[in-house]
């Protein structure tokens, strides 16, 4: 009797399962990562005529991937408030947060992005050390500014981008900030008052008249408001857990109920289903007694995949079948995963949980060690990108695109130039030629975000650089890893 009741899943609420060791999260998240990697893998390998049949049957809602993602930010939102809820500072909650996400995602940056430029890079490899661009990678992506490609790697692959999945976690981070926020008004001190939140929170991202504040300000993809949403509904989840009881039987409702309707609702439906689905392997009797991972490897293996993609592919075949990558490249990945497991995000978390309950001197020496390992890391990569911006160590040659005409040619002291809609500044280059898309304005010493195509470039401008008089120095340069292509140079004049 006893164990048709754990397969009803009647007497089992979430609560109990997440506070509870004896549960299957681990494994879930290990295969929601897994599935990123499967998703990849399709556009990454060069054969022609595969299809992923999954992702198929998922459309127009989804795909492997999207669905993927969108579950970990539920289980982000779910899991994430719990620990809020038992410690509610916000400043440790800060810390904790920071420890667990950025020091594998350093590391991940700096390790794949140097195999595979000696893999694939178009140049020796030392001559990447004294490339700019290799640093400005890390660093960039690091402070969740965004970068996708490092200068001649993997010119030879479908996909030139070092590092994919990536993309959603300015987004978890984004979320983390909402949540901090919740926090500070003191909405996570009790469960009544998560559930308000969760409630309000929903509520809120479903007005169309705040559409166009939050697509400014939190959701900058297409993507990124249903993963906000998700993260929202795992908050409440965290909330209703006492009265939240998971069992095979709500499938009955669920299924047909995304099966045969349409729109908003079959949307709704379908994701519903899929979180149903997976609080049921949650908390699966059965399945805990086949394998129960000790370790939580998925962060990992979602940071490592697409890089031992690409890896995997450099050292076989670019039209690898999808279905191969995908195993050799989670083989890999988990190599990686585990090995940042064990040397940096379990010993940062450790930090991390030492600092916010104000004992972090008797955390062990090897994993404050860890920390300061990862901080003189940082600080070579900040001083060598730096340095490598400032000065110019490689042969200097011109840019096959000259600057004919600018604009404006004068301002004033203070005063924003060609206005932005967010009210920033912007300047555009007439070029007589195309200098690449990679090609960065440089402005009086600093390079600017830049976006260069034939026959013109534009770019935003620092207030700093219009805020005192004198001329300023425009040109055009592109960094490669054995040279530097640079413009011919003009000037603006500020007025005081």
């Amino acid at each position: 009797m006893q164990k048709i009741k754990r397969w009803l899943g009647g007497p089992v609420t979430l609560r109990e399962t997440i506070e509870s060791h004896a549960n299957n999260y681990t494994l879930v998240r290990l295969l929601l990562a897994t599935s990123v990697i499967y998703f990849h893998s399709f556009p990454l390998s060069g054969m022609e005529g595969r299809v992923d049949h999954l992702s198929a049957w998922m459309w127009p809602v989804t795909d492997v991937g999207g669905l993927a993602v969108k579950l970990f930010f539920f289980l982000s939102g779910l899991f994430v408030t719990q620990s809020f809820h038992r410690n509610t500072d916000v400043v440790g909650f800060a810390v904790r947060r920071f420890l667990r996400i950025w020091p594998a995602l350093f590391i991940c940056l700096l390790v794949t992005s140097l195999l595979l430029v000696a893999l694939t890079g178009t140049a020796p490899l030392w001559r990447y050390f004294q490339f700019a661009g290799l640093y400005d990678y890390v660093v960039r992506n690091s402070a969740f500014h965004l970068t996708w490609e490092i200068s001649g790697v993997l010119q030879q692959h479908k996909l030139h981008t070092v590092n994919g999945p990536i993309h959603t976690l300015p987004m978890e981070a984004k979320m983390y900030v909402v949540l901090a926020f919740i926090g500070v008004a003191g909405m996570v001190r009790t469960r009544r008052r998560i559930i308000l939140a969760g409630i309000a929170s929903l509520v809120l991202l479903s007005l169309p008249q705040l559409d166009a504040l939050l697509s400014r300000y939190l959701f900058d993809a297409s993507w990124s408001k249903t993963a906000g949403a998700m993260f929202m509904a795992g908050v409440l989840a965290y909330g209703v857990s006492p009265w939240l009881r998971p069992a095979p039987w709500q499938g009955a409702l669920l299924l047909p109920a995304a099966c045969f309707s349409t729109g908003f609702m079959h949307e709704l439906f379908f994701y519903a289903s899929a979180v149903w689905l997976m609080l049921l392997v949650g908390q699966s009797y059965w399945l805990g007694k086949i394998w129960r991972p000790r370790e939580d490897l998925s962060y990992g293996i979602y940071l490592y995949g697409w890089p031992c993609q690409q890896m995997v592919l450099a050292v076989t075949a670019r039209d690898l079948d999808p279905y191969l990558l995908t195993i050799l490249a989670t083989a890999l990945a988990s190599v990686f995963a585990l090995l940042s497991w064990r040397i940096f995000e379990k010993p940062a978390m450790a930090f991390g949980k030492g600092i916010s309950a104000k004992t972090w001197w008797q955390v062990p020496k090897p994993n404050r060690g860890v920390i300061v390992v990862l901080s003189l890391l940082l600080a070579m990569c900040l001083g060598m990108r730096w340095m490598l911006w400032r000065w110019d160590f490689l042969p200097v040659v011109q840019l096959p695109a000259a600057i004919v005409d600018f604009g404006p040619h004068e301002s004033r002291a203070g005063k924003a130039i060609n206005r932005q809609p967010d009210g920033g500044s912007a300047i555009w280059l007439k070029l007589d030629g195309d200098p690449g898309n990679d090609a960065v304005v440089v402005m009086d010493g600093h390079h600017l975000e830049s976006q260069s195509g034939p026959g013109s470039a534009t770019a935003r401008v620092k207030r700093s650089i219009l805020a005192r008089p004198g001329d300023k120095e425009i040109y055009l340069e592109r960094r490669l890893p054995d040279h530097t292509e640079r413009s011919n140079s003009v000037s603006m004049r500020i007025t005081p």
